[in-house]
């Protein structure tokens, strides 16, 4: 049984929290219901620690008669003892973080909300960066649609998306965060990760920065899990996985305006190049175009001026007629 320590959900919630300590607090909540309940009370009044007006001790002394009042009206032995315990370390997030909104803290809960948000992101519209009501932040991709609700439900933070998003989600270990996708769901509870379910031959890529997610089908049975510098590539032909090592810089600095080639072909690079631009690019040449090339350049330039850039990588001639360009290779 793991000891409960005050002082360990505090540096959790300050984002302080050794590996370790983090383990240590994720076993303290599996023990029980009552121990999940607690850090989830406690963690309501952490997130209003900046209502500087109630630091007064008076204020303090208040809401906790209040809510010694309405404990001792309890019967039952169960319910009283927990409200006990709860009290004791209450006090102690009281004296830390000041408010007298404890007793309305402690019976209200997450709200839930049928309203949806439904933000969608043109082919030839700009990046779009999303802030969520828990405050886990999303990059929208061009050509993609991710819908959230106004306010998550009790238990869950699930959104479904489109196309490419890169996220960072806050931690919460008694609220996971879920993405839908057309075919796979991805849970997490507090990371950083990129998903596609754009990816070329009918696949869903999902690509982990840091901290740990599952990949779920949509029955929310475990799939897989993946681990920091892996991609998980989901076929939703075969309805096969296959777990790959990467570089994830190539996968998300897409957020930054920055498309990243590595060990490319002239093939590959032109394809990007047509991607972005809209443009068919066709390549004449007799000699070897299996070489590869490191190749990097931002969205928000010209054409012309990328093709240039690409003509110091690899020399060749080209011409450019309307939404064609004709590459002669040397």
């Amino acid at each position: 049984m793991v000891e409960f320590n005050e002082s360990l959900i505090i540096k959790y919630l300050n984002n302080d929290c050794s590996s370790q300590e983090e383990l240590s607090l994720y076993e303290w909540l599996q023990e029980s219901e009552e121990n999940r309940n607690l850090y989830a009370n406690l963690k309501k009044l952490w997130s209003l620690k900046k209502i500087d007006y109630y630091s007064d001790r008076r204020q303090i002394d208040k809401a906790l008669a209040s809510f010694n009042y309405h404990v001792k009206n309890r019967k039952e032995i169960r319910i009283r003892d927990f409200r006990i315990r709860l009290t004791k370390y209450a006090a102690i997030f009281l004296l830390l973080i000041g408010t007298p909104l404890l007793f309305w803290l402690l019976t209200n809960n997450f709200k839930d909300s049928s309203e949806l948000i439904t933000v969608a992101v043109s082919n030839s519209e700009p990046i779009k960066v999303i802030t969520l009501n828990d405050g886990s932040k999303v990059w929208l991709n061009s050509g993609s649609t991710l819908q959230y609700p106004a306010e998550f439900q009790k238990n869950v933070r699930k959104v479904s998306l489109t196309g490419e998003a890169f996220w960072e989600v806050k931690k919460d270990p008694l609220h996971p965060f879920i993405v839908q996708t057309p075919s796979i769901q991805i849970k997490v509870l507090g990371t950083s990760f990129n998903v596609n379910t754009n990816a070329s031959g009918n696949k869903v890529q999902t690509t982990l920065v840091s901290g740990r997610v599952s990949i779920q089908d949509m029955g929310g049975n475990n799939i897989t899990v993946i681990k920091p510098g892996q991609m998980a590539i989901f076929n939703n032909q075969t309805r096969g996985i296959q777990i790959n090592e990467v570089n994830t810089s190539l996968y998300t600095s897409w957020r930054f305006g920055l498309i990243v080639l590595e060990k490319a072909t002239l093939n590959e690079i032109a394809c990007k190049i047509e991607s972005v631009y809209k443009l068919k690019i066709i390549i004449d040449t007799k000699n070897n175009i299996n070489d590869r090339y490191n190749f990097v350049f931002r969205k928000n330039q010209s054409v012309d001026s990328v093709l240039e850039m690409l003509r110091f990588v690899t020399p060749f001639n080209y011409k450019r007629i309307g939404n064609q360009v004709f590459i002669n290779k040397k």
